[in-house]
Formats: C-alpha cells, structure tokens, sequence
C-alpha cells in the first residue's frame, strides 16, 4: 500500500455517461450478537484479447463547471496510484474531472453534496457472482442479505408487502443464508405470518420459509407445501412451486426483479458485476441455479435499453460441452464477439466453465474434452475462468493450463482462476508465469476450513489478485460480509478459517475490490476515483477502515453513483440530487 496523500492534478478533459438511479431500502441489524457467536447495447469499445482498452483522452465536456457535482468534506479513499485520502472531488458528464483541492477551485457546482464527513470509496466491482440468476427469480424480489435477526427479516418483508398488489407473491429466493441469523435459522411460518400478503424465502444454505398464505397460494395452483412441527416446508412443495412460478414469469417480471435486484446491491456499494452465468436449461427446473443461458441476461438487455440500468453489467458466457466436438463453445467463439458493448453492459470471455466441468472422465477439468476446450479459446483469443473447489482440481488446472500454454500461448489474455481454496505457493507461482490471475473472497457462510485460501500467501505472491463473491446461487453477494471474513478469518458464525497472519487489512479488502479488479474486467477507468474515471463511488455509513470489526459487515451505502449519476440514496447525505436526475436524464 502507498503512503496517504492529498491528491493533486486534474484533468478537465473527460467524457462519460451517467446513469438514471432508484432508491434502494436499507435494513438495519444487530449484527454483533450474530459475530460474535450468539448466534448487447452500443458499439464496441477498442479492446484486446483481455478486455477493453480505455484510455484517458476524452472528448470535451459539454457545459462549465457550473454543471458539476461537487462532493465536499469527506474522506474520500481514492485508491489511485499514489493511494490518495482528499476531502472533495468533482464530476462532470459522468467522470471524475478533479479531486481534493483542485476540485474546490474549480468554483460553483450545480449541485454541492456536503458529505459531513464520511467515508467515501470507489464504487465496487464484483468481478466473479451470479446476479443475472438473481434478476430472473420471480415474484417481488426483495434482498435480505443485510438484515441479522428475524425481526429485520420480517420488517423488510411487510415494507415490500404494502407495495404488492393484494394476492400476489412476496419472495426472496437467495441469496439469503439462515448463517445470517443468531439461531442459525430463517424465520419460520408464525413469523411470516405477519406480512400481509403470500411470502416464500429459498436460502443458499439454510433450508426454505413460507407463510400461510403462501401455503394457501400455491394450493390453489395445486402444489401441496407441507409444514413441520417447527413451522417450516418439507418435501418438493417449494421447489415445485419455484418451477410453477418460473413457468409463469413474464419478461415485464424478469425486467422487474433484473431491477430490483440491481438496486439493492447498488444500496450495499456495488456498482459493476460481472455476471458468471447459470447451468442451462431450456424449460425452468426446480433449483436456483438453474436457468436458460441465451435468455438469462434479457431482463438486463431490457434495462440497457430503456438506459434504466443502475450498475454496470459485465457478463461472461459459461459453456458445457460434453463432447469432443465442442459445439457449443465452437459456436460461441465463431459467432459472438468478446468484450462487445457500452460502459453499462459489455458482454466478456469464457467462464466459469470451459466445458461442463461437473463431468466425469474426459470432460473433467484436467480432461480430454476439458484440455481441448481450453485450446480452443487460446487460439480464439479469449479471456478464460474456471473455478477451483479442491486441491485435486487446483492441481489439474495447472498441469492443463501449463499445457495449453505449451501450444497457445496465454499470457497477454488474462486468463483466471477462481475461489482456490486449496491453492499452494507452487500453483501460485507456476500461474503466475502464465499470466494467470486469481480471484479470492467467498467465504462467509460456509463451514470447516474450505472458506477461502491463504490471502497472504496470494497477495505476496506478485500474482494479479481481484475480489469476487460468486454469490447469487449458492453464498451471498453482500460484499461486507465477505470483506469481514477476509479481514478477520471467521465465517458469520465465529469459526476460524486460516492459520493466523493469512487475513487481509481493511485497505487490501478495498483495494481488491476496486482498483485491482480493473485486471480482471480490462477496464482501467474503473475503480478509482481520479480524474478521467468513470464517477462511481459509495458514501459509507460508517468509517468501515477504523469501526470495531463486529461492525464490518453491517456496512451499507447511504449514497452510490455510477457515471455520476445517484442510483442509490438512503436520504441522509445533505444536497444529494434526487434519483434519476443525472444530466443525461435531464435533457431526455
């Protein structure tokens, strides 16, 4: 990490976008008891075999500084090159123009945003989770991820209610994880029958919930739901009505929740996702983390259209081969372009599945199949992530990539792997040779010691390293609570994960997120908040790099913009400007 500085020059000549944004609701927890233990859109971009080139000659902005937004007394973490605390910055036509001093002489603003002295960091990238299998669950989505007792569970839930037209479903179908709860549970039937209209809760981990009047929903469609002593569904019911609900959705329900979704994470400061994709199928099946892959984005299409999009979309095409003949990866890579689109959406590489990795024999990973696959987006030039869960697997990526290497040389294509839980120094260094980089994070609702790797051992190593959650289908995409077990080496339920000196500092857990996931997006005006960068940031609620650590993970957005534009806003920010009222909306 570099020394703290105040930042020092401008550059005025900038271009970007801004961004309609919408409010998202915060939720409120008594998280430390549960710490503790008690519990395809515009022209493309100029681009590389690893991502798009941007680079900080712009157009002139239209307009005078009297146009900007002026942020104010703030400590604002810039994550630039000489990793920079100021107290203003200034955005014009949706990028940062100047920062600390040089921002207050630019004079006048149309709008002056007194920040009262909070924490300010760039807008957070995600660079490895599932959100697009998040936008396409139906009914009224509602987040849950940052709520830590039942009370705040069914709170959130009846506010969502009151907006719901009378008979129609409530839901959060993950993420949500019981760990998030002191006693280890979702709240049950008696608790949601409080809400006033039908609600149903699939977790990640953790089992289902439903209340009575869901119960009596879906009878009249027919599907029976049992409930326990305890007051919770067994047996299919849940899963059957999941299925009846996907058969039903319209493309209106999928654009609805694709927003909602997105307006949540925007409330907990992510501003850009790169979406992993789902396990295909072509008619609805009964789990989360199944969906129609060429219909999986269509919500977020949709939204791109209408330019209502409040987070940047990156997405990445996983792919499932089975056969030596690869036909699908070999449609793909004839017939789609990488990298192809606008700074709101922009479609990626190969990942995190090469072929159908889940397979035996020849189509594992370190297989025939598996090995050809790998070869095959080598000499198409493209970016390519698989995800590692075991040290046998870890291993068999090495060799197989080394391999490919051999033959097709990968190391300007910025190729990934992610999780690495059982990672060693060796595999580090040998990837490392490849131009290979590593995502970490992704482990605070899990068990035993398979939670994350050794951060330290990664970071030390020289590798390029990024922040990824892999939430959506199976672990939450809530970024504080992963930053909490990097930070602190505990899952949600106070286990240990690594042998001490293996954690990360609050700084690093930032910097991961932000500047050093430019990497694995190609993006460099991303990231930072420094003249010529896409303006994105994320008003703190707390000063997330001095609170006592059973703080960390309560963490949430009071105000976050993307190109400048307020897509999230807890009302609490004196001279905020309302939603939707960036300069692009204005002139519309």
């Amino acid at each position: 990490m570099g020394k703290k500085s105040e930042q020092g020059p401008r550059n005025e000549d900038q271009r970007g976008i801004s961004r309609r944004g919408l409010i998202v609701g915060s939720g409120t927890a008594a998280v430390a008891a549960v710490l503790s233990g008690g519990g395809a859109a515009s022209a493309a971009a100029p681009h590389t075999a690893a991502g798009p080139v941007h680079t900080t000659a712009r157009s002139a902005q239209p307009g005078g500084a009297g146009d900007d937004i002026l942020l104010v007394n703030g400590r604002i973490h810039t994550f630039d090159d000489n990793d920079s605390v100021a107290e203003a910055v200034r955005v014009r036509g949706g990028r940062f123009v100047a920062v600390g001093q040089d921002a207050i002489r630019e004079g006048k603003a149309r709008n002056r945003i007194d920040l009262g002295g909070r924490t300010v960091i760039p807008g957070i990238i995600d660079s490895h989770n599932h959100i697009a299998l998040v936008a396409n669950r139906p009914g009224h989505w509602v987040g849950l991820e940052d709520v830590f007792t039942h009370e705040d569970a069914v709170a959130r839930l009846t506010a969502k209610a009151v907006t719901v037209p009378a008979g129609e479903l409530v839901t959060s179908l993950g993420p949500i994880v019981a760990m998030q709860f002191p006693s280890n549970t979702l709240p049950n039937l008696t608790m949601l029958n409080a809400v006033p209209r039908p609600v149903m809760i699939m977790a990640e981990q953790g089992g289902n919930a439903v209340n009575q009047a869901a119960v009596d929903f879906f009878a009249a469609k027919g599907i029976t739901i049992t409930i326990n002593a305890a007051g919770y569904p067994t047996g299919a019911g849940v899963g059957l009505a999941l299925q009846r609900l996907r058969q039903e959705m319209t493309p209106e329900e999928r654009e609805r929740n694709a927003l909602a979704a997105l307006e949540y994470y925007a409330g907990l400061g992510i501003t850009t996702h790169l979406d992993e994709g789902a396990f295909h199928v072509d008619t609805p099946g009964t789990a989360i983390w199944n969906e129609n892959a060429y219909t999986l984005h269509n919500g977020f299409l949709a939204l791109n259209r209408a330019e209502r999009l409040p987070a940047r979309i990156r997405f990445d095409y996983l792919e499932e081969d089975s056969t030596a003949e690869l036909p699908r990866l070999t449609a793909r890579l004839k017939n789609s372009f990488p990298f192809y689109g606008s700074d709101m959406m922009r479609s990626g590489g190969i990942g995190e599945f090469t072929v159908n990795g889940f397979g035996g024999g020849a189509v594992a990973i370190g297989g025939e199949i598996w090995i050809a696959g790998a070869k095959a987006v080598a000499r198409a030039g493209w970016r390519n992530e698989n995800h590692s869960l075991s040290a046998n697997d870890i291993a068999q990526i090495v060799a197989g990539w080394e391999a490919v290497h051999a033959e097709v040389p990968i190391s300007d294509l910025r190729w990934v792997v992610s999780h690495v839980p059982n990672i060693t120094a060796d595999h580090v260094s040998r990837l490392k040779a490849m131009g290979v980089g590593l995502k970490v994070g992704w482990g605070p609702t899990r068990n035993g010691t398979n939670l994350g790797p050794r951060h330290r051992m990664i970071i030390d190593s020289g590798i390029p390293v990024g922040y990824h959650s892999d939430g959506g289908d199976i672990t939450a995409i809530n970024p504080w609570l992963n930053f909490y077990t990097m930070i602190t080496g505990k899952n949600l339920r106070g286990n240990f994960v690594w042998e001490a000196g293996q954690q990360v500092t609050r700084d690093e857990a930032i910097r991961l997120a932000t500047r050093d996931n430019r990497w694995f997006i190609g993006e460099d005006d991303l990231g930072g908040i420094q003249p010529g960068s896409h303006a994105d940031l994320v008003v703190l609620d707390r000063d997330f790099f001095s609170v006592p650590e059973e703080q960390l993970a309560a963490t949430r957005s009071v105000l976050t913009m993307v190109g400048g534009d307020v897509v999230h806003t807890s009302g609490e920010v004196a001279g905020a400007p309302a939603p939707g009222t960036g300069h692009r909306y204005a002139e519309a």
